[in-house]
């Protein structure tokens, strides 16, 4: 019995400038049997007119499509598939299981190997972390720091070489008349005080030195890391300051006893 699907299938393609000999070609390779394809292409001779398809209700009868055709819609089925993230191990299995032939498999993941290769490049690029610019050396702020902390160092180690030469000034004693006196100079411009209270603050050069060395390398430390450097620098001025009170109330205190 003439199959008129494969009639119609073939009379198709003749109209479309396909030779027979083609034709045939085509079918027998797509596994259409060659008495089948030589008694439909004998009908279609015969009947020289066109052949409707017809397709039963019950059971829809699908086309067997060219091989061109068919790689186009095993290519279609492949990118659907890695769209929705399925691997193509996966992918090719599911098509043999349905019997794909593997030469056509073959061919159509071969022709899509390319744009997937190029696709994970461009994802991989794209996931790269983008490359932090190094900032040029700011030589200015390093001065600027250096300074600073040549400064407050000085400041301070000066200020504690003022405390001790008003202590040494206020716990000067002389003896007068046996009498040990606290406070009291022998010299009438008191040069004998003044000149134990310097030696009493020239002997702790050292550790003034080293107290304003770090106390100024704390200070600019915080003041270069911190964020708060407003509020560094007015908890460091108020500091200061009762330090001066401290060291005016001592002098007042001696100067009272005087």
């Amino acid at each position: 019995m003439v199959d008129l699907k494969l009639v119609d299938y073939i009379r198709r393609h003749i109209d479309r400038g396909y030779g027979k000999e083609e034709i045939k070609k085509i079918l027998i390779e797509n596994q259409w049997d060659k008495k089948e394809v030589d008694l439909a292409m004998n009908f279609l001779e015969e009947k020289k007119t066109p052949v409707k398809t017809i397709i039963p209700k019950s059971k829809p009868v699908v086309t067997q499509p060219n091989n061109i055709t068919k790689l186009q819609i095993l290519k279609n089925f492949i990118n659907n598939s890695r769209a929705k993230g399925i691997k193509d191990s996966v992918i090719r299995a599911a098509l043999l299981a349905k019997k794909w032939p593997e030469s056509l498999l073959a061919e159509g993941f071969s022709d899509l190997r390319k744009p997937i290769e190029q696709k994970v490049i461009i994802q991989e690029k794209s996931k790269e972390k983008p490359k932090k610019e190094r900032k040029p050396f700011n030589w200015k702020m390093l001065i600027w720091y250096i300074v600073a902390f040549i400064m407050a160092a000085a400041i301070i180690a000066g200020t504690i070489f003022v405390y001790y030469y008003v202590m040494g000034l206020s716990d000067y004693t002389v003896t007068m008349d046996g009498v040990a006196v606290h406070g009291k100079c022998l010299q009438l411009n008191c040069s004998d005080m003044k000149g134990a209270a310097l030696d009493y603050a020239n002997g702790s050069l050292i550790t003034m030195a080293m107290i304003g060395l770090i106390a100024a390398l704390f200070i600019v430390s915080l003041y270069a890391f911190l964020p708060y450097r407003q509020a560094i620098l007015w908890i460091v001025n108020l500091l200061y300051f009762l330090f001066l009170v401290y060291i005016g109330y001592v002098w007042i205190s001696f100067t009272g006893s005087l």
